[in-house]
């Protein structure tokens, strides 16, 4: 039977205070932060024993030869599916680049990376993504325990308990951050927490500059450019001593219009210069990896927008001579207007995203005391350490100071461990992204119904599917709180079968949900329900419209909001009877 809406609590919400922190925490832990990145990834750990727990950052990675905070997300497989190797010791022709993307297959594919290549190098290792995740994840947690071992006696180290904390992209959907914890389970690793990336960046940056001129009531943007995502959200200081309190003041929005994007743009104007031919002809050849390095590693990063000649040598590669457009005898110049022509198209879409961000939060506090635009914009992340980003942005808003804090680049892996140590900085609520809510039966009324499909229940009388939507859009969420939803169900039986079954929860990006469901509204994952350990006597015992026994059970889905992801569980007559899967 279809579930019914609980009759006058359609529009109740009850939210009860769960603090995910009551469960006892050993002082011997040991906190394990990743930051799994589509381009970069990096670790960082903190020990709760210490008295201030200080984060500390991995900067050596084996087979590189320079110390730096992240390595390449790049695995590779060999020709019996032995385990990955580093950067430096991979294939490159079998190499799987951005395989984060593949765990949200629902967002626009930066162009860089087609979704054909990914799925193509998988089918070489014979494994799905989440496998992929799963091994990359095992080897640098495993990696991880490594250094532990240089930084601490052996004896410490293995008695502590290790917590593991993930990061993931704001924008991402609820099955793509399901997809991340199974990889993590995939992998072995138990407990394991997500955080938001910009959110995580927010608390080791902001945690740094609290003394530092931020005042209670400040407005701060967070700008998280990264190689596969663009990710804004916005918080206001509640709380400085004697620990930091955020509050998010508006809906956080994203966009796939991460650095890689750029290296895209830079492989089409080298196709556009020396011809379709010779570019299919040399791509893949050390004579087109090298250009490509060098424009990676040292021409996106240090251009500022201002007139210099970028030289790319293209060695013994025989290529046509282009003198119009800078190519002579296999080297390549690049003037600042070119360069433009490669970033202007990506940080326009940036600047598109950062500008609805600001005006989101202006609009928020027009009647706040609180002065109403941003104190500032913090730019984290690797793209957001890019001088031309920044001063972009700080031209579209001279009256907003747009800052680079140092260790932006690290900026998300120390503050995933951050969130993992309340008495260091705290989220008080944060802002709903999309609407959540279901479709279920209600009594038919013309006024409100005419035009939509009917059916008849049990008891005979008209009902017609109708949304009702717990969470809206904007709506302010409080730290690990409960939401019920209150549903019935008719139940034409008591047999085990009919006790257990699926519940679809809804969702709906529009500003405005509607009515009744129709192209918009979504499915975000079907949840399990079992109600065989229920008291059968609880059931309001009826006669249906033939004169047949039926029984209503009155039951709450309740979800807790956590920080990066919702958990389900049940509840009947105010007892909890368990959780509750959800299968996305």
């Amino acid at each position: 039977m279809n579930d019914q809406i609980e009759g006058k609590a359609t529009t109740r919400r009850l939210f009860t205070c769960f603090d995910e922190q009551n469960a006892d925490v050993s002082e011997d832990q040991i906190l394990i932060g990743i930051d799994f990145g589509t381009t970069f990834s990096g670790i960082a750990f903190a020990c709760l024993s210490d008295e201030d727990p200080k984060v500390i950052v991995v900067k050596s990675w084996p087979g590189m030869a320079m110390n730096q905070v992240k390595v390449p997300t790049i695995i590779s497989y060999g020709s019996y599916n032995e385990k990955f190797s580093w950067r430096s010791q991979a294939s490159d022709d079998y190499s799987i680049h951005g395989i984060k993307l593949l765990l949200d297959p629902n967002q626009d594919m930066p162009s860089y990376i087609p979704e054909s290549t990914l799925k193509s190098n998988l089918k070489h290792c014979g494994k799905p993504a989440v496998d992929v995740a799963a091994d990359f994840l095992q080897a640098m947690y495993k990696y991880a325990l490594e250094r532990l071992e240089l930084e601490f006696p052996l004896e410490y180290v293995k008695i502590c308990e290790k917590k593991l904390i993930l990061s993931v992209p704001a924008v991402w959907s609820d099955k793509a951050k399901d997809l991340t914890l199974q990889a993590a389970r995939q992998a072995g690793l138990h407990p394991v927490a997500l955080v938001k990336e910009p959110e995580a960046a927010a608390f080791h940056t902001l945690n740094r500059l609290k003394n530092k001129g931020v005042a209670v009531g400040n407005a701060i943007v967070i700008c998280d450019a990264g190689g596969g995502t663009v990710d804004l959200i916005s918080y206001e200081v509640v709380q400085l001593v004697p620990k930091l309190e955020l509050k998010e003041l508006v809906p956080g929005t994203g966009c796939m219009a991460g650095s890689l994007n750029l290296n895209n743009r830079w492989e089409e104007m080298v196709k556009d210069i020396v011809g379709e031919d010779d570019f299919y002809r040399i791509k893949g050849d050390k004579c087109y990896l090298g250009p490509l390095d060098y424009f990676e590693q040292v021409a996106k990063r240090q251009f500022r927008g201002v007139e210099r000649k970028w030289v790319f040598h293209f060695f013994k590669a025989n290529l046509r001579d282009n003198r119009p457009k800078g190519l002579f005898s296999d080297t390549l110049v690049l003037n600042c207007k070119d360069m433009k022509a490669i970033f202007d198209p990506i940080i326009a879409d940036i600047k598109d995203k950062v500008n609805e961000q600001v005006q989101a939060v202006m609009a928020k506090r027009l009647s706040d005391p609180h002065e109403g635009k941003p104190k500032a914009i913090l730019l984290v992340g690797g793209f957001g350490s890019s001088e031309y980003l920044r001063s972009e942005l700080a031209q579209q808003f001279p009256t907003i100071q747009v800052m680079q804090p140092n260790e932006s680049w690290s900026a998300i892996v120390q503050g995933a461990v951050l969130s993992q140590l309340p008495q260091k900085v705290t989220v008080v609520s944060r802002q709903a992204t999309r609407h959540y809510g279901v479709s279920a039966g209600f009594i038919y009324d013309a006024a409100k119904d005419e035009g939509h499909p009917k059916y008849m229940d049990a008891y005979g009388k008209w009902r017609t599917r109708r949304m009702t939507w717990y969470i809206r859009r904007g709506d302010t969420l409080g730290h690990s709180h409960k939401i019920r939803f209150p549903f019935y169900r008719t139940l034409q039986d008591l047999s085990d079968e009919s006790l257990q079954f699926l519940v679809s929860l809804k969702q709906c990006e529009l500003i405005e949900a509607p009515d009744h469901p129709d192209s918009t509204v979504e499915a975000n994952c079907q949840l399990v329900v079992d109600l065989r350990n229920v008291e059968r006597d609880t059931f309001q015992k009826k006669r249906g419209m033939y004169g047949d026994w039926c029984w209503d059970v009155h039951y709450d889905l309740v979800v807790i909001s956590m920080p990066a992801i919702m958990k389900f569980s049940l509840e009947h007559r105010g007892k909890e009877m368990g959780s509750v899967k959800a299968k996305y």
